[in-house]
């Protein structure tokens, strides 16, 4: 049945629990779905839990949703191999990721914060080489301080803007970005007692 005749048959009919129904949504790979079914609440105007089939096991979102589509606040889980699985908490606005949001990629990498259009955009946290992640184990503020990550201004996936990049072993670099390089004026600290060296960057080549 097409997209809009199901909308309309749950505004006539109020089915909503057991009711499969196909659902766009770009934020995360959803390909591999075959099958959509709202278990819990109202997955047109509301609240509700929507379970998803895939060849890997079930998934779930559950959160508010518009018109049938993810918007307001939601979390989002879909496994993507018989071992891990892709998890965004955050905002939706007509099933993409919009305003702030967690998104743990099932592979070592954790994104905390802003989005614009589906993509990293704005200021935000992205950690890397994570053994596991779990829900409330760590702050945002302990991983900043404890892990590979970066954090500063995001442009389109991108670190664009100012930043800081700091290493697993407590080396930092806090200066410039562009398009995911290192570009312009910053400060490369060798070790936790400080030590720094001014330096500048074009495009990802060091200058001085």
């Amino acid at each position: 049945m097409p997209r809009e005749g199901l909308k309309a048959l749950y505004k006539t009919s109020g089915l909503l629990a057991g009711t499969v129904f196909a659902l766009s949504v770009q934020a995360q790979s959803l390909s591999s779905v075959t099958e959509e079914i709202c278990v819990r609440g109202d997955c047109m105007n509301g609240d509700g839990t929507l379970e998803l089939s895939t060849a890997f096991g079930k998934g779930r979102y559950i959160g508010e949703f518009v018109d049938g589509e993810f918007e307001g606040r939601g979390r989002l889980e879909i496994p993507i191999s018989w071992t891990q699985r892709e998890v965004y908490i955050g905002d939706w606005v007509a099933g993409i990721r919009e305003g702030r949001g967690t998104h743990w990629n099932g592979k070592g990498n954790l994104y905390i914060g802003e989005w614009r259009e589906n993509k990293r955009n704005g200021q935000g946290s992205y950690f890397f080489n994570l053994p596991e992640w779990r829900e409330n184990q760590h702050t945002e503020f302990w991983l900043k301080d404890n892990t590979e990550n970066y954090t500063g201004e995001f442009v389109n996936d991108h670190f664009q803007g100012q930043g800081t990049y700091r290493w697993a072993d407590g080396k930092r670099y806090i200066g410039g970005f562009f398009a995911g390089e290192k570009h312009g004026h910053g400060t490369f600290y060798y070790d936790i007692t400080s030590t720094a060296r001014q330096q500048v960057w074009e495009y990802g080549e060091f200058i001085r």
